[in-house]
């Protein structure tokens, strides 16, 4: 092997070890928090957080196998099985743990929240996708970014009835916003994954694609 790439593949290999360290400490405060919390915000945000990480850890795992000699790669895959295998189990409980203290909690939020606001929309989305935590369920209308002078209408009532509310976080939000728009819409952030901080990189994207006169 070159000295240039295996310098490259020790430097890979340093990273994806701090990232290994980080996953696993992650999955550590997950399984404490499932196990002794009531708080489903917190078992939510390190949910997310692990994911986050966990997606770094399979692209420092790509770079990793493009590098490495044939010998090595059966250790290799061993070794990236025994985190996937783990990463998949702690998934999976978390999104039971959040579907169970949901189902109650968060439907008490919604049927309080919506006494008290109407919202003139035209299509009802509730859970946005099988593997996120069921959201309360609102009327929202979609987007599909081919009818461009439709926008500044489509944003005024998801400002009002999501952006705008105090009640959702980012990662709720953005999860709304993926739910309803489609097309071109749905293809300018298709990109970003459901993060805190891609929320508020969506909304500019979609601006500047659409709000603009």
């Amino acid at each position: 092997m070159e000295a240039a790439n295996q310098a490259l593949l020790e430097r890979t290999k340093k990273t994806r070890s701090v990232t290994r360290s980080i996953v696993t400490k992650q999955t550590n405060k997950l399984e404490s928090e499932i196990n002794n919390s009531v708080d489903k915000t917190i078992v939510y945000e390190l949910y997310m957080q692990l994911i986050s990480k966990f997606e770094e850890l399979v692209k420092l795992d790509k770079e990793i196998k493009g590098l490495i000699d044939i010998d090595s790669l059966e250790d290799e895959i061993l070794t990236r099985k025994e985190y996937k295998d783990k990463f998949i189990i702690w998934k999976t409980r978390a999104e039971r743990y959040i579907e169970s203290v949901s189902s109650i909690a968060i439907r008490n939020s919604a049927e309080t929240q919506l006494q008290n606001v109407t919202l003139p929309l035209n299509s009802s989305v509730s859970s946005v996708s099988t593997n996120q935590p069921r959201l309360p369920k609102l009327t929202l209308e979609s987007f599909s970014g081919k009818d461009i002078g439709s926008f500044p209408s489509f944003w005024a009532r998801f400002k009002s009835a999501v952006h705008e509310n105090s009640s959702l976080n980012d990662v709720d939000k953005f999860s709304y916003l993926k739910s309803v728009v489609t097309s071109d819409a749905e293809l300018a952030i298709r990109g970003l994954t459901l993060t805190s901080e891609n929320y508020a990189k969506a909304v500019k994207i979609l601006e500047d694609r659409f709000g603009r006169q």
